[in-house]
């Protein structure tokens, strides 16, 4: 259901907002226990802990469950579901559940209360008459606004939260994580109730603002590294680059390739600009009670990103410690240093197939498969492509002998195809061509037969004019 060109409708959704506040209010002291069942990201994590402080607050039992979208939401229930039903049970989702076609007819079933809190586009137009009296859905995109750009499933759960218990603004630094780690922009670009709330929780002193030299993935670090590791934005002509060179081109320019990235001063950060041909100045969130690494909300939401995929213990640990583990501190390490060179691979080795409106890229064995998803989406969001093209990044997988592929686009993209994004063309080339995949409006990614992909690069304008 696209709400592109949709013009946003501040009212309705803050009723809906309220009135599922309400009802959570008014129905809380029958409940025994509350369920959260959130996402395996940042934002996700964030969300989870918001909440759960939240019914801590309440003195609410609670337990929580992880949902990764590997499994139908039926399959995935019913390992949830206890057997005997109990009205006195609720379940709260965050930042997943917009796929109403499916939980729906679930929840139909059930005699729990169902209240899902969710800032994904709904996958089906369903109206509000035809849900289940015990479900409550509140969902930002249903009044035209952006799931991303206005509101992170991390800044709905706060608002949630903080209607029934005003104390939750000292969590709100959890709030700042999933946006850092939704958004993917400096904080001075947030829109909307992202920017509203990052600005409360700024004005009440949760974190720090700060405006300095933007080179996310690494503002813990040095210079030398800041240029060397940074993902948004990759700076080509450093990223991935020797050690060696970096210092040299430095020192060259009288700055300490050792100095950290916000010690900067502006005559250095200037030059920097310069010796870059970089214009990254903005501003970024400092949680104050934490150390090194997870003191710098972008990173934080970074590594909770990592470690959901790696080791979902370690990313709800983390999460709650002032200070990064030796364990987790490698992991990051190695995935910035990886990503940045992949991205420097894909700008400047690996051959591409450009048509009108498509460009493929075959990483010809020079990227690992598992690092194909995030060196796509970095490559979208840093545009070092034509941002007016999908991006089709992957090859042959041996182990399937199909082709599988990572598809990106970006919002500029979308904005001159009407809103027609990723998943839109991923269906319709299932529709002709076989294969299996999904995503969403920015994101996704398919596996093909080679006979399908042959033809897929012959008409692919085709298909994504379709």
């Amino acid at each position: 259901m696209s709400l592109m060109n949709k013009t946003p409708d501040r009212r309705k959704f803050l009723d809906s907002l309220e009135m599922g506040v309400s009802y959570f209010s008014d129905y809380s002291t029958n409940f025994n226990k509350v369920v959260t069942i959130s996402h395996n990201d940042a934002d996700g994590i964030s969300c989870l802990l918001i909440i759960q402080n939240l019914l801590y607050k309440m003195n609410l039992a609670y337990d929580y469950f992880i949902y990764n979208r590997s499994v139908s939401w039926k399959n995935y229930l019913n390992g949830i579901f206890p057997k005997r039903k109990d009205k006195k049970t609720a379940y709260i989702f965050t930042d997943v559940g917009s796929n109403l076609s499916e939980l729906i007819p679930i929840i139909k079933t059930r005699p729990e209360y169902f209240f899902i809190l969710d800032h994904h586009e709904v996958e089906s137009i369903i109206t509000p008459d035809e849900y289940p009296e015990n479900l409550i859905f509140i969902n930002p995109t249903l009044y035209g606004f952006d799931g991303l750009d206005h509101v992170a499933g991390a800044t709905l759960a706060y608002m949630f939260a903080k209607r029934l218990k005003s104390s939750i603004i000292k969590q709100g630094w959890l709030t700042v994580i999933g946006i850092a780690g939704d958004s993917l922009k400096s904080m001075d670009k947030l829109q909307s109730f992202n920017k509203e709330v990052y600005q409360e929780l700024a004005m009440e002193e949760v974190f720090i603002d700060k405006e300095g030299l933007i080179l996310f993935g690494s503002m813990h670090s040095s210079i030398k590294n800041g240029l060397k590791h940074s993902i948004l934005p990759f700076v080509e002509g450093f990223g991935g680059e020797t050690d060696k060179k970096i210092k040299k081109s430095l020192s060259d320019s009288g700055i300490d390739p050792n100095k950290k990235v916000i010690d900067l001063t502006d005559h250095e950060i200037n030059k920097i600009q310069e010796i870059t041909n970089l214009n990254s100045i903005g501003n970024y969130a400092v949680l104050p009670q934490k150390q090194g690494l997870l003191k710098f909300a972008f990173e934080h939401a970074l590594l909770l990103n990592i470690l959901c995929f790696k080791n979902i213990s370690a990313a709800l640990s983390v999460i709650q410690l002032k200070k990064v583990t030796r364990y987790a501190k490698n992991v990051y390490l190695e995935y910035v240093d990886s990503l940045a060179k992949n991205l420097k691979i894909l700008s400047n080795e690996l051959p591409k197939f450009e048509t009108e409106k498509a460009i493929f890229i075959n990483v010809k064995g020079k990227i690992p498969p598992s690092n194909w998803s995030d060196t796509a989406s970095f490559c979208s969001v840093n545009e070092l492509l034509d941002p007016y093209k999908i991006i089709f990044l992957g090859g042959l997988e041996k182990k399937s002998q199909t082709i599988k592929l990572s598809i990106r686009c970006t919002r500029k993209f979308l904005e001159e195809n009407n809103g027609r994004g990723v998943n839109t063309v991923i269906s319709g080339i299932k529709e002709e061509l076989g294969g299996t995949g999904g995503g969403h409006k920015l994101a996704g990614g398919i596996r093909l037969s080679r006979a399908s992909y042959k033809r897929l690069k012959q008409d692919v304008d085709r298909f994504i004019e379709y």
